[in-house]
């Protein structure tokens, strides 16, 4: 009966010190997740994500192609928006107008989503832009400018992501 008795105490002892084991793992658990995992970007960090998504939007945009304009690149409708404005669209709109619902709808369900504020700008003369779309950014930002050439001159599209 003693023998029992003391091998029952023991495995109780045991099975107390798994549970502080464990219990001791999921604290750390905890610290590692709430210190690395969750911790806020740094402020460089934070500037070079922006620039890089500018860079990144822009790009795929430009090379994105429209089913509804003969798979046209955006860069190829902005370029004949920039000079000519002979191609029309299936939907009759022409190349302007088919860039500038295109982009929007991209920033629409992407930048406006993450609740980004950014200024999407195609240009020849930076002071008369022919697609604009959002708010100029009031302090800081980060940019991206992609030159495209033309017949006549170069045209000019920018992403700023406000920061």
């Amino acid at each position: 009966m003693k023998n029992k008795a003391y091998f029952l105490k023991k495995s109780q002892m045991e099975i107390l010190g798994l549970a502080i084991v464990v219990v001791l793992i999921l604290i750390a658990t905890i610290f590692v997740v709430r210190f690395l995992v969750l911790k806020t970007p740094t402020e460089y960090r934070k500037g070079f994500v922006s620039s890089e998504l500018a860079s990144n939007m822009l790009s795929t945009f430009l090379k994105t192609a429209a089913e509804e304009c003969s798979q046209l690149t955006m860069t190829e409708l902005l370029q004949d928006c920039a000079q000519a404005r002979g191609i029309i669209c299936d939907n009759g709109q022409d190349s302007c107008r088919f860039a500038e619902s295109t982009a929007k709808k991209i920033f629409e369900s992407t930048l406006d989503k993450w609740n980004m504020n950014y200024e999407f700008l195609s240009y020849t003369d930076v002071n008369t832009p022919f697609v604009k779309l959002g708010k100029p950014c009031r302090a800081e930002k980060k940019s991206k400018l992609f030159p495209i050439p033309i017949s006549s001159a170069t045209m000019y599209v920018k992403l700023d992501i406000c920061g």
